[in-house]
């Protein structure tokens, strides 16, 4: 078994967070796997069943995918899946914690159609990247099934395939994932339930030999990610309470 990769973002940009991996550094680390015999353009579950194919994905939409993802991976022979954000289609990420106050843009419809167009997969990440498990069910719903239907009616094809804000979900979540009409669902990290595919995340720590240790599923990388990733329920409950300051300073100025 091989792993299914996660990246975030791609970009030259200075982020103090770890889930910006520099473009140079994205194309040796895509060269050193093809250069091992690595398949790219596998399945999720090739990827899971394969000794010799791994699965790109791509979380959040941002446009730094269309410049400096797209064409490594064309002149590679590659495609991914990226999970798209409907809410912020076109917008900064003012849904999350900016560290270093630069803001990163998600792709425009018209970036989405024409890698839509060049055979990469696009999926759901939710509407707003809200951590589904603390959301009643309604707003789940929300968040499922509307992303779903803009993101369909924007591309004019199904959209069956979602990953879960922070890679956080229960099976209550999982339920209506399926509910909702998706086939294929991904959480992040090595501990994944029965239906959700594991990823196992790329970080700006990673060298083309760690994404190889990565992909063949060594032990010590993938424990090492898992570390990193536990913080990601932080980063969830921190997203949480800058959308209560926010939505209180709104209403504020209202008042």
């Amino acid at each position: 078994m091989m792993a299914i990769l996660a990246y975030h973002k791609v970009d030259n940009k200075f982020e103090l967070g770890l889930t910006n991996v520099r473009p140079e550094m994205f194309a040796r680390q895509v060269f050193a796997l093809k250069e091992n015999g690595i398949e790219l353009s596998a399945s999720p579950e090739r990827a899971n069943a394969s000794r010799d194919a791994v699965y790109l994905t791509f979380d959040d939409g941002y446009d730094c995918f269309y410049r400096n993802v797209v064409p490594v991976l064309i002149s590679s022979g590659a495609t991914a899946t990226v999970f798209v954000i409907s809410d912020y289609i076109g917008r900064e990420n003012k849904w999350d914690i900016r560290l270093s106050r630069i803001p990163f843009v998600h792709m425009n419809v018209a970036q989405l159609r024409e890698i839509a167009s060049l055979g990469f997969q696009v999926g759901s990440h939710s509407r707003s990247h809200r951590d589904l498990t603390r959301l009643d069910r309604e707003s789940v719903d929300d968040e499922l099934r509307n992303s779903k239907a803009e993101l369909e009616d924007l591309l004019g094809r199904e959209i069956n395939e979602v990953s879960f804000p922070f890679g956080r979900y229960d099976s209550t979540v999982v339920g209506m994932a399926k509910d909702a009409g998706y086939e294929k669902l991904y959480g992040l990290g090595s501990s994944a339930t029965a239906g959700v595919f594991e990823r196992v995340p790329v970080y700006k720590i990673d060298t083309p030999g760690s994404v190889m240790r990565k992909a063949e599923m060594k032990r010590y990388e993938i424990m090492k990610s898992d570390f990193i990733h536990s913080f990601a329920g932080i980063s969830a409950l921190i997203s949480i309470r800058h959308k209560q300051r926010k939505s209180a300073q709104n209403e504020e100025k209202r008042a």
